[in-house]
């Protein structure tokens, strides 16, 4: 008897447990493959010409581990990367499984579509000599795509440009198209970084989490770009809005006040409320893009 009862009681306890599962699964965080980056081939034939093909192929292999890194540290993903492919593929066919990346919700691909390598030169009458700067410029295009519909739910460009700190004299010796410098790697990190705040805002938009009189926590880390100082826009989700022309389907983003980041952790962020017609947990959160944002 006492047998019996205890069966029943653990599958009574599967039978509760199997639908929490299902629900925690399905607000867990989202799986984001991303694809090996690549440049474009008339960016990658330009760059063979020049010269300065080495340093093409250092951007390309830092912005693939950047990326990913800057990604995964946003918290908002559960990482497949497309670049381990032939690793998994050899994986799932020794365990006897086909391998494909439609297990993921999200595809991110990122094409380098433009990189200078250069040296600008000025000269300075008034001191009688030239000085130089190095000056790396780099664009990328991402792109998201929605598995299960082959969607594109977004696509944005991305620009940086780094210039020396410091400008070289005219005797001063310096190859172009090193392989390795600090100069390669601020650019890269940099659009990584854009990357990556910009993949977090299209498959999970920042939001207030909690609300304390006037300090709210937002679901963002000090990874994912935010910033003591920063001024964001509030907004609460309201009716299910159709394109006409479209049929686009979207929610209405109906604005009830601005807050101002006063503390960044590793796990999430508090703000102070600065103007409130119905800020609370749930809402949306959208930094305000200052001129210098929009432009790079």
């Amino acid at each position: 008897m006492k047998l019996s009862r205890l069966l029943f009681a653990l599958t009574a306890a599967l039978l509760v447990a199997a639908p929490l599962a299902r629900a925690q699964e399905a607000t867990g965080k989202k799986k984001l493959a991303i694809t090996k980056m690549v440049a474009t081939p008339s960016l990658t034939e330009r760059m063979k010409k020049q010269g300065v093909a080495l340093s093409l192929s250092s951007v390309i292999e830092a912005l693939d581990s950047q990326v990913h890194d800057r990604v995964l540290n946003t918290r908002r993903f559960e990482i497949l990367e497309r670049s381990d492919a032939d690793a998994l593929a050899t994986e799932s066919a020794a365990a006897g499984e086909a391998f494909a990346f439609n297990k993921a919700d999200y595809v991110m691909t990122i094409r380098v579509d433009a990189f200078n390598d250069r040296l600008e030169e000025r000269r300075l009458a008034s001191l009688g000599k030239t000085v130089r700067a190095r000056v790396i410029e780099l664009s990328a295009v991402a792109k998201i795509t929605e598995v299960a519909t082959q969607r594109a739910v977004a696509s944005a460009s991305f620009k940086v440009s780094k210039r020396d700190s410091e400008n070289r004299s005219e005797n001063t010796t310096v190859r172009v198209g090193e392989a390795s410098d600090d100069l390669l790697s601020e650019a890269v990190g940099e659009i990584a970084q854009k990357i990556a705040v910009r993949a977090a805002d299209v498959v999970s938009p920042a939001r207030i989490i909690g609300k304390r009189d006037k300090i709210v926590t937002i679901n963002r880390n000090d990874q994912s770009g935010i910033k003591p100082g920063q001024t964001w826009e509030i907004f609460v989700l309201g009716d299910d809005l159709v394109d006409p022309d479209t049929g686009e389907k979207t929610r209405e983003e109906v604005f009830v006040g601005k807050v101002k980041i006063t503390r960044v952790t590793p796990q999430n962020s508090q703000a102070e409320i600065i103007e409130d017609t119905g800020i609370d947990k749930g809402a949306v959160a959208r930094l305000i893009e200052s001129a210098e944002d929009t432009e790079s």
